[in-house]
């Protein structure tokens, strides 16, 4: 239940950042790099969805965490790196933190069984 708060929290946060690095960085400014701020978007949307997918306890909700803490990593690598740098060294390392810490829990979570949630 913590990492799906968390989830979702981090995903309000990326999101906001990643909306602003779209429209400012993006858009108003062509020669700058759009897809940063795209990708970011997605990212933030896995950390939704997974986060959802977790409280709810949905089947797919391991595999879905592994494939968002995955995109969070390099997301946060690529963006971090020349000549994009678009994230400075705080993000950088709170960004594969937290990812490597989710891909950790889930992955060490393999053989406990949740049961479906009840609607």
């Amino acid at each position: 239940m913590v990492f799906a708060v968390l989830n979702i929290l981090v995903a309000l946060l990326l999101g906001f950042g990643a909306v602003q690095e779209l429209i400012v960085g993006g858009l108003r400014n062509p020669e700058a790099r759009p897809f940063m701020g795209l990708a970011g978007i997605v990212v933030s949307l896995l950390f939704l969805i997974s986060g959802v997918a977790m409280w709810r306890k949905w089947p797919r909700a391991r595999r879905l965490a592994i494939v968002t803490a995955v995109s969070s990593i390099v997301f946060h690598v690529y963006a971090s790196l020349p000549p994009h740098r678009i994230m400075g060294l705080p993000v950088l390392i709170i960004g594969v933190g937290y990812g490597l810490v989710l891909l950790v829990i889930t992955l060490s979570s393999k053989g406990k069984k949740t049961e479906p949630a009840i609607s």
